[in-house]
């Protein structure tokens, strides 16, 4: 019988508001108390668990956090399980991860503190096992008859010091499939195209193109993706067949920080390059990240010179905004005809080119 790894959680539907004082890392006495009411429901569920290792940690993660290549927490959570359950006398224990004495988990298990919290919290744990009975229950039932007790609902929300809307064990591929279901319904669509091949496969290689014209090149944890400048864009053949291309601008906008912010909290490079007759438009046969990467986008923002400022001259400032974007771009102008640009890619770039910008007007 060969060893499977079984990657889990309990996923912690909470009710969440600008009051509420959240309880994110547990201690390993927190955790381990806790634990015995969740080991006692899954042994209810699954058959012959006694056989099989077990490791859980006391933290809660995003969904982001544990879909990302290689399942990153789960495949530590597995590493630190195998280091300390190794050995036959060992292979019925369990291994329960808490935080230190300072409140903090080991390497590899800490929680990305830049990430945006929903109200759905993820606890993870894995079963390693040699049961098939274990593994086709695991597997196919688990989200099915995993629906948490009432006494469990009332440890977390002791634990974690907010209400609870609902409780359930889940697999990694059902959470998959719920966050599937959610961005088709969103419309990103091709955005999940992107996860999926960066999760599922050892070395991915994909292309898309959304439906307002954003790139994304995948390629293993890498995604690349053209920036379009207003300007580029408005001078683009593309751009020039759209009926509104300003409108559509605004729309290419939106989808590619969605998309950017999306790819990097699921723990994915993404590279934003400047497109030039060089790099742009990309061969169908043969992408050449090398290439890509000279013209890539350093820093928090982009600086777009279309003809230098004079410095000696008076620079005009307008900062472009959009109700619901936010910063477009700052545009600078002299009465020479100079013109640059800056892009803010971040938050952290509107305060870099603000201050840049009070700098050079002082």
């Amino acid at each position: 019988m060969s060893q499977r790894v079984l990657q889990g959680m309990l996923t912690i539907e909470a009710f969440l508001d600008e009051q509420s004082q959240l309880k994110i890392i547990f201690s390993q006495a927190e955790i381990k108390a806790l634990n015995q009411q969740i080991s006692e429901e899954l042994f209810a569920i699954l058959p012959h668990i006694s056989d099989s290792s077990y490791a859980i940690v006391g933290g809660l993660y995003q969904s982001s956090e544990i879909l990302q290549p290689s399942f990153r927490i789960h495949t530590q959570l597995r590493q630190y399980a195998n280091a300390a359950l190794k050995g036959e006398n060992n292979r019925r224990n369990q291994l329960i991860i808490g935080a230190n004495s300072e409140g903090h988990l080991p390497a590899g298990l800490q929680q990305n503190k830049k990430v945006q919290k929903t109200p759905l919290f993820l606890l993870p744990f894995v079963i390693i096992t040699e049961n098939d009975e274990t593994k086709n229950t695991f597997e196919n039932q688990l989200m099915h008859k995993g629906m948490g007790s009432k006494k469990l609902v009332r440890q977390l929300q002791d634990l974690m010091g907010v209400k609870i809307r609902h409780v359930n064990f889940m697999t990694v591929l059902d959470l998959a499939a719920m966050m599937h279901n959610h961005l088709q319904m969103a419309g990103f669509e091709e955005l999940w195209q992107l996860l999926e091949q960066a999760i599922f496969n050892q070395n991915p290689e994909t292309k898309v193109i959304t439906k307002q014209l954003n790139e994304f090149y995948l390629s293993k944890k890498i995604v690349f993706t053209p920036f379009f400048s207003y300007l580029y864009w408005l001078n683009s053949s593309t751009a020039k067949a759209l009926t509104d291309p300003q409108l559509a601008y605004l729309h290419y906008t939106q989808v590619q920080r969605q998309y950017v912010a999306t790819l990097q909290e699921h723990g994915l490079d993404v590279r934003q390059f400047v497109p030039n007759s060089d790099n742009y438009p990309m061969s169908e046969q043969h992408i050449c990240f090398a290439t890509l990467e000279q013209s890539r986008i350093k820093g928090n923002y982009f600086h777009e010179i279309i003809q230098p400022l004079d410095s000696t001259q008076k620079i005009n400032v307008d900062k472009n905004t959009h109700q619901h974007l936010g910063v477009l771009y700052f545009q600078l102008e002299d009465d020479k005809g100079g013109l640059e640009f800056y892009y803010p890619l971040n938050p952290a770039g509107i305060k870099q080119v603000e201050h840049i910008l009070s700098q050079s007007q002082s």
